[in-house]
């Protein structure tokens, strides 16, 4: 009996200090993104990811033990993603959905484990511009951060739905999500979404991609469709 205690201290003890070794990882990680904050140009933080998201994610993820593991691995490809792959003009679309999975995990923590949270990936991950179309990175934060800022997650009905696809080398992005019925049209109030990603779009795209938004009947829809870059070379 002495012995078994002894084994599963042992084993309890080796898995606390890889969650603490991760833990300080995640952190040094977060100072050297608000190192780089701190000197990127301001046009290019706009299109960044605050940092003070993560610390906030970080905290909450601390504060579910029982999702720790799971969800720092999706913390730590976040992080990962915006220090080291997001630097570059694009990157291939397998990476920016891959990003995007792992962000909405992130978000999944303030619903609760009933919330209607709906993600659907239809690409044909087989499709050769899965693994070689190119796309703008950080491109599909502004609708999937909408969803969650303007859901209503206490409401009965409540829900945030996000459906991927690829059709013939265009990348589309779908999401929609419950708002209250009092929500003002997005004529009346100019929209739910940053001005400025339509002017990034623009930027990128010109006329290669479209953006819409509509509001009604208590639901707040956003769509996003892109012309995939060729691969150099």
């Amino acid at each position: 009996m002495a012995f078994a205690f002894i084994v599963v201290s042992f084993v309890l003890w080796n898995k606390l200090n890889v969650f603490k070794k991760e833990n300080s990882r995640l952190k040094r990680n977060y100072q050297e993104l608000e190192k780089k904050s701190a000197v990127v140009d301001d046009e290019v933080l706009r299109y960044k990811l605050n940092p003070h998201l993560f610390k906030n994610a970080l905290n909450a993820i601390q504060s579910h033990a029982y999702q720790s593991y799971y969800a720092l691995d999706k913390l730590s490809n976040v992080l990962d993603y915006i220090l080291y792959e997001s630097s570059t003009q694009y990157v291939r679309l397998r990476e920016e959905v891959e990003f995007t999975k792992s962000l909405i995990e992130i978000n999944r923590l303030k619903t609760s484990p009933l919330f209607n949270l709906h993600v659907k990936n239809k690409v044909d991950t087989t499709d050769p511009l899965y693994e070689n179309g190119l796309i703008a990175p950080l491109i599909t934060i502004n609708p999937i951060e909408n969803a969650f800022k303007h859901a209503n997650l206490h409401r009965e009905d409540a829900f945030i739905s996000i459906v991927f696809d690829l059709v013939d080398g265009w990348f589309q992005l779908s999401v929609s999500n419950s708002v209250d019925d009092g929500t003002q049209s997005e004529n009346e109030k100019g929209g739910l979404g940053n001005p400025t990603f339509s002017k990034r779009l623009k930027r990128i795209y010109g006329e290669d991609f479209d953006y819409n938004e509509s509001v009604g009947n208590g639901i707040y829809s956003t769509s996003l469709a892109i012309k995939l870059r060729e691969p150099y070379g």
